[in-house]
């Protein structure tokens, strides 16, 4: 009987250093799996190959804070652009200067990873001694910068849920609309941007055409550029218009657009039909996913009141 026990005994005692084994090497594995999980590679768009942590903790920003906000990431630092045309996404954010930031100023935040846009790409050498740098499109749609921005910070999930709100968004906006009587309909968009007016790709307005349901109007279909105007020519550019909203000047001087509604602009079918809305320069004009429902939600409001 006590043999029996005892290779009992012995039998439980390897069994347990086999278990204990096992989960070791177990645990050694998944210690293995986060370690290597901490970091991707990322390409970016000048097909960099930049090794980036997998989900950061302290961003700076020098570009693309419109979709960090979207995703629910807010930058420990960032310029004071985006400190002043995001207050709210930027709450508590230091400010790193603006167009020329400090690299002292950057390197003091101890950022994971730093963001820019290709057209700051001379800042790239000394960004790269202070953290990975990730270099974005300046141009690329709305859309595929989010998308650009939620894989570079492990948040796919939320962009798919931003994707299926503006969707409903849209939905709804289109039949308040229609509710208010204003379905197919033409539309023109123009900005005021010191002594210069412009006219924009529409893709720049999506909010207003694709979101909201507008047609662009046949100047502004065929217009692929943003290019300076004269005011002699908007009214073939805003032909057949039957909304025309501008983008005000900056300075908040409605003067001279004024004089244009009742000069040289008189006979566009949205000014004859006193169809014409004034709009926030900078909201609309920011080529971001967030400006486009801006100008989605906007354009109800000013139509309708709703």
């Amino acid at each position: 009987m006590y043999q029996k026990h005892k290779w009992a005994a012995i039998l439980m005692t390897v069994l347990l250093a086999v278990v204990l084994t096992a989960c070791g090497n177990s645990s050694d594995k998944d210690s293995s799996k986060e370690k290597e999980a901490a970091t991707k590679t990322v390409t970016d768009t000048m097909d960099r190959k930049v090794e980036v942590p997998t989900t950061p903790k302290r961003i700076v920003a020098l570009q693309n804070v419109s979709e960090m906000e979207i995703l629910g990431v807010k930058p420990v630092g960032t310029t004071d652009y985006y400190i002043t045309t995001y207050p709210k996404a930027t709450k508590g954010t230091e400010s790193v200067g603006n167009d020329k930031p400090s690299i002292e100023k950057i390197a003091n935040l101890k950022p994971d990873l730093i963001i820019i846009s290709d057209y700051q790409k001379d800042l790239l050498e000394n960004l790269e001694k202070v953290a990975p740098v990730y270099i974005s499109h300046f141009g690329d749609t709305p859309d595929k910068q989010l998308s650009n921005i939620a894989n570079l910070l492990n948040k796919k999930s939320e962009k798919e849920k931003w994707d299926k709100d503006y969707a409903k968004s849209s939905k709804e906006a289109k039949a308040t609309l229609k509710d208010a009587g204003v379905e197919n309909e033409k539309a023109a968009v123009i900005q005021f941007y010191g002594k210069e007016i412009y006219v924009h790709d529409a893709k720049v307005f999506d909010g207003l055409f694709s979101g909201a349901g507008f047609t662009p109007t046949d100047g502004a279909k065929a217009n692929k550029e943003t290019k300076a105007i004269s005011s002699e020519a908007i009214p073939e550019y805003a032909a057949g218009a039957d909304r025309l909203f501008i983008l005000m000047p900056t300075d908040g001087n409605e003067d001279s657009v004024n004089e244009m509604l009742n000069g040289v602009w008189k006979d566009i079918p949205a000014v004859k039909k006193n169809q014409v809305y004034k709009v926030d320069n900078t909201k609309w004009s920011d080529y971001s996913a967030a400006a486009q429902l801006y100008q989605m939600e906007d354009a109800v409001k000013q139509i309708t009141g709703k």
